[in-house]
Formats: structure tokens, C-alpha cells, sequence
């Protein structure tokens, strides 16, 4: 094969590989849901215990059991990513099942049990929050 054909398939793989990354990173993007399913102008205040925290990316979960109606009512809210986070002061640890704490959430605006993590108050007095628009 002639050097001018090596450099053609050269390019050619360079700019396959390169579709493929921008096809990639497009599709990872597009996967990435927003928090417009939450009611942030309505924010609602809970009082439970900690049944699990997930410090999972691209979005952490706390579910909380509260009493509802005098029945216990599983409450699942999303946090921000590990990242985000870890730079407010969270971690593996921050909330242990059997956990009492408080916490102000912005709802799901259809209504569901659920919600997206705004602050928590623990019984020690420790205030957590994240940042005010998760990623």
C-alpha cells in the first residue's frame, strides 16, 4: 500500500473513532434526565427514618419512612451525584438506616411519594443540604 494510502485509512480510523466518541458522550448526555419532574416552588417538610442511603452515581437515593394517613409510607428521594456531594460534606456514612431525621424535599409534581433532596436536619442538629440545582 502506497503512503498516501495508509494516511487515508489512518484518517479514516481517526475519524471513526472520533464519530464514535461524539456518539458516545451524546448518548450519555440524552440518558441524563432533568429535575423538572419536581416541584421546586412547593417544597414539603418530612419527618421519618432512614430505611436506606444509596451513594450511587449519576444520582444518590435516601428512602425515608414516614407515617402517613397512621401507616408507614416508603418516601424515595434523589440526590445530586457522588461528586456534588462529596464537595458539601456528604458520604458513604452520612445517613444510617434507623436514622431520625428531618427533611425538606421538593416533591414530585405528580403527586407520587417521592421527591428530590433539598436539606436534612439530623437529630444532632447537623444541617445538610447540596447544591441548589443537582447534576
Amino acid at each position: 500500500m502506497s503512503r498516501s494510502g495508509v494516511r487515508s485509512l489512518r484518517a479514516g480510523l481517526v475519524g471513526l473513532a472520533a464519530f464514535a466518541a461524539v456518539t458516545a458522550a451524546a448518548s450519555a448526555a440524552s440518558a441524563h434526565h432533568s429535575f423538572a419532574m419536581f416541584d421546586k416552588d412547593h417544597p414539603v417538610e418530612l419527618q421519618g427514618t432512614v430505611k436506606s442511603w444509596e451513594f450511587t452515581n449519576p444520582h444518590s437515593w435516601l428512602v425515608l419512612m414516614v407515617m402517613k394517613n397512621g401507616r408507614p409510607t416508603e418516601i424515595n428521594i434523589e440526590g445530586a451525584s457522588v461528586l456534588t456531594l462529596v464537595r458539601q460534606g456528604f458520604g458513604l456514612n452520612t445517613f444510617v438506616p434507623g436514622e431520625k431525621i428531618n427533611l425538606v424535599i421538593s416533591p414530585l409534581k405528580n403527586g407520587s411519594p417521592g421527591g428530590a433532596f433539598v436539606k436534612a436536619t439530623k437529630a444532632d442538629g447537623t444541617v445538610l443540604t447540596e447544591s441548589p440545582t443537582p447534576n
